[in-house]
């Protein structure tokens, strides 16, 4: 027995020790992404002190521009991700230090752009009025560095990098806007935080100690309620994919591991690991396609594919990983890798085009020298399909009400009608492809209608928060709706008097006797199109006519069908459809 334990712990050893080297010969496989181009940005160069030196991104959906925290140039470079040209560059005052601006988040349904200085001041601006001066808010934990967003509470979790560490709360809105109302203390340096529309919590990685969960409505506005360890990875970079629920971690700092790792937020659990992008500090998620991507361009991991630094030992890369479509219960998947640029630590993306953005002191690497190539951004577009989008869609939310989403055209229009609700602010936040989006509610007296238009589509699988009274309400998961088919329309009689009555028949598919109809019409010889909201429920319903109805032929020339008496949003669709009305007879009895 003694024996067999001896050859079976030798072999173990032998094993790892085996393993190691090989470890880092397994080869990557290439991402197939397509490479644009590089954006010149100015004053950066390849090495000396002026080299390419930055921090993060954030994307604006509704203008689809793309800002960039430039510490050489000590502002937010402003792309255009339509044409992929820099447009200009936001310099907030007194932003002097060497690394300001670190942090750079958008907020879409106020339209303000948030950067921080990574000392003690962060700012503010409106994106609708450039002229403006931004808000500037000084006094801070020193070291405001990475942020993100909760849309229900309107206010932005920023973390800072010197000690002690906090994760402070700002009101965007409200009597307490442009004010800290929470100091949550953090057991580390802390690094990206991320909101999860799943649960309405902030994930917040400290690589010392793993994921920190902060719950913004315990003890008022934020505490922790969860830590997720994981100092094995030392989580630097993070982003969630709110269908799964599942996050990619870039191991970093970690006592053991060097890479990238997959976790269930449900329940802590580690899924998968790859070694093959290291050292990324940055990471983001495309909700688009559903595609991870890392900025992995200090990895010292070689894949075989692409060349080294100067140093040789470092291979700039991009990671890719992509989730399972929805309904699979696999797990995530590791695409490849694309060559990238040296330095380039940092992802950013345009969930619209599909682009991928990475900034770089030098592209392509030289394993020669650290002075030729280009500098800048550099542009990946990724041709991964995106999602099928239904035309038509709904989350449940509980008892307070259903969330519509249909199709018209490009546009994706939103429709509730909900109750049970505190008489206050309202609002739905919805995970669409494009991002945490927001649509606006009129609430009175505990009932609320929802309309609004989507930048991106609803995601399948995703969520629908309810907002109300700065919390959460309820949620519902999105998932496809049958549509509410109209293919045609007829009358009972061709001819009918005035004062007597006709029937009108639609036909379709997945209508109801409770599905409600507008009709579009014109009147005898007049080309105007009218509207007649609710003019019908059911598929064949009875209409009398007025004794003063205009005589001649009355045509129907579009029918539009809703589940909800007040949803009026979608599309009507082309029918032709007559009806002549004649002059009464005055002695019929």
């Amino acid at each position: 027995m003694k024996k067999t334990v001896l050859c079976v712990s030798a072999a173990l050893t032998f094993f790892i020790f085996l393993t190691e080297p090989l470890h880092s010969q397994i080869p990557t496989p290439n991402a197939g992404l397509t490479t644009v181009g590089v954006i010149p940005v100015p004053v950066w160069t390849p090495a000396g002190a002026t080299s390419a030196s930055f921090d993060l991104f954030s994307f604006n959906p509704l203008t689809r521009i793309l800002y960039q925290a430039d510490w050489r140039n000590h502002g937010a470079l402003v792309i255009d991700t339509v044409t992929n040209t820099l447009q200009g560059i936001i310099k907030p005052p007194a932003c002097t230090q060497t690394t300001c601006p670190s942090g750079v988040l958008v907020i879409p349904d106020l339209q303000k752009l948030v950067l921080t200085s990574r000392q003690t001041t962060l700012w503010i601006y409106d994106l609708r009025d450039p002229s403006a001066a931004p808000v500037t808010m000084t006094g801070l934990p020193a070291g405001q560095d990475e942020l993100d967003y909760d849309p229900i509470h309107q206010r932005i979790y920023v973390a800072n990098t010197t000690a002690p560490f906090f994760e402070i709360g700002v009101d965007l809105v409200g009597p307490t806007a442009n004010t800290v109302v929470a100091m949550i203390a953090l057991p580390g340096a802390p690094e990206q935080p991320r909101y999860n529309p799943v649960d309405g919590f902030i994930y917040q990685t400290v690589p010392s100690t793993g994921v920190v969960v902060i719950d913004p409505d315990a003890a008022g506005t934020g505490a922790i309620v969860k830590t997720i360890p994981a100092s094995d990875c030392g989580p630097q970079g993070n982003d969630i994919d709110p269908v799964t629920n599942i996050a990619l971690l870039a191991c970093t700092g970690g006592t053991t591991l060097k890479g990238a790792e997959v976790m269930s937020l449900a329940d802590g659990k580690v899924l998968a690991f790859w070694p093959n992008t290291q050292v990324t500090d940055v990471l983001y998620f495309n909700r688009n396609n559903r595609r991870w991507y890392t900025g992995s361009g200090l990895s010292t991991y070689n894949g075989g594919n692409c060349p080294s630094t100067n140093t040789g030992t470092v291979f700039p890369v991009l990671g890719v990983y992509a989730a399972q479509p929805v309904g699979s219960a696999d797990n995530p998947i590791f695409v490849g890798a694309q060559c990238s640029g040296r330095s380039g630590r940092i992802a950013g993306v345009d969930p619209i085009g599909n682009n991928v953005y990475v900034p770089t002191a030098q592209y392509p690497a030289d394993p020669s020298s650290n002075a030729t190539g280009q500098t800048g951004i550099l542009v990946f577009n990724d041709a991964a399909p995106a999602q099928p989008t239904p035309a038509r869609s709904q989350a449940i939310l509980g008892t307070n009400g259903t969330v519509t989403f249909t199709q018209q055209g490009r546009a994706m229009n939103v429709f509730a009608s909900l109750q049970g609700l505190a008489d206050a602010a309202t609002r739905l936040v919805v995970t669409s492809t494009a991002g945490n989006e927001v649509v606006s509610c009129n609430e009175s007296s505990g009932k609320a209608v929802c309309t609004g238009t989507l930048v991106g589509d609803p995601m399948i699988g995703g969520l629908v928060l309810l907002g109300n009274n700065a919390k959460t309400l309820s949620r519902g998961k999105i998932a496809s709706a049958p549509a509410l088919l109209v293919t045609g329309m007829s009358f009972d009689k061709p001819k009918v008097a005035a004062g007597g009555s006709e029937t009108a028949t639609i036909s379709g598919s997945n209508l109801t006797a409770q599905t409600y109809f507008d009709i579009r019409y014109r009147t005898p010889g007049s080309a105007a199109e009218n509207v007649a909201l609710n003019w019908q429920t059911g598929v064949s319903a009875g209409h009398a006519l007025p004794a003063a109805s205009a005589v001649g032929t009355w045509t129907i020339t579009g029918v539009r069908a809703h589940e909800d008496q007040a949803d009026h949003t979608g599309t009507y669709v082309p029918v032709s459809a007559t009806m002549t009305i004649v002059p009464r007879n005055p002695f019929a009895f």
